[in-house]
C-alpha cells in the first residue's frame, strides 16, 4: 500500500485514511531507523554525522564545544522527542536546531550513544574534569548555605504595610 503507484480509490475518498496510512509509515520508518543505526552500516554512517557536526555542540563551558550525539529518553514513540547526548560530560541537552524539534525520540532510542561507544571506544573522549565552583569575593560557597538561605526565606514573613490615612494625623 505504501509503495503502490496506483491510487486506491477507497483512500482517495477518504483522506483521513489517507493521513493514517502516511502517519503509520512514518512511525515504521522511524522505528526501522532506531534498530538500522545500532547495525555496523547505521553506526558508520552516524560516525561521520557525528565527526562533521551535524548533531551540534555541547553547550556547557567545560566540554570544550563537545560533538554530540542524538538520543531519546524513551523508546516508546510520542513519548519525548530527541534530545543530545554529550559524552564529554555525560549530560543530556535539549537541541537549539528547529529540525530537530519535531523528531520522535524513539527514533534514534535510549542506547545509540552508548552502543556507538561501545562498538568504537576510540571515539568517546575523555570525562570533563573542571567543574563549576560557586564563588562569592574569591570564596567558594558551601553547600548548606544554600539550605539555611532557603529556610531563611520560608521563614521569612513581608512586612505588611500599614496603610495611613490624613497622613498619619487622627
Amino acid at each position: 500500500m505504501i509503495l503502490d503507484l496506483e491510487a486506491d480509490d477507497e483512500i482517495e475518498d477518504n483522506p483521513n485514511q489517507s493521513d493514517l496510512i502516511e502517519q503509520a509509515a512514518e512511525l515504521l520508518y522511524g522505528l526501522i531507523h532506531a534498530r538500522y543505526i545500532l547495525t555496523n552500516r547505521g553506526i558508520a554512517q552516524m560516525i561521520e554525522k557525528y565527526q562533521s557536526g551535524d548533531f551540534g555542540h555541547c553547550p556547557r563551558v567545560y566540554c570544550e564545544n563537545q560533538l554530540m550525539l542524538p538520543i531519546g529518553l524513551s523508546d516508546v514513540p510520542g513519548e519525548a522527542m530527541v534530545k543530545l547526548y554529550c559524552p564529554k560530560c555525560v549530560d543530556v541537552y535539549s537541541p537549539k536546531s528547529s529540525r530537530h524539534h519535531h523528531t520522535d525520540g524513539a527514533y534514534f532510542g535510549t542506547g545509540f550513544p552508548h552502543m556507538l561507544f561501545m562498538v568504537h571506544p576510540e571515539y568517546r573522549p575523555k570525562r570533563a574534569t573542571n567543574q563549576f565552583v560557586p564563588r562569592l569575593y574569591g570564596f567558594k560557597i558551601h553547600p548548606l548555605a544554600y539550605q539555611l538561605q532557603h529556610q531563611a526565606a520560608t521563614n521569612f514573613k513581608a512586612p505588611t504595610m500599614r496603610m495611613s490615612y490624613n497622613n498619619g494625623k487622627r
